[in-house]
């Protein structure tokens, strides 16, 4: 499996290890934990 990087809080994990996932814009995001990925959810062009 390959390395992702959260993009809210920028930590590299594997995407196996993923907590959550967010499918926005046609691209998955992996995320370390649900609360990176709810910051997410709420602001995603924010990440993007």
């Amino acid at each position: 499996m390959a390395d992702v990087k959260d993009p809210v809080c920028g930590m590299v994990i594997a995407e196996s290890d993923a907590v959550a996932t967010v499918e926005h814009g046609g691209s998955t995001y992996y995320f370390c934990s649900q609360d990176c990925a709810e910051e997410f959810r709420e602001n995603p062009d924010d990440y993007t």
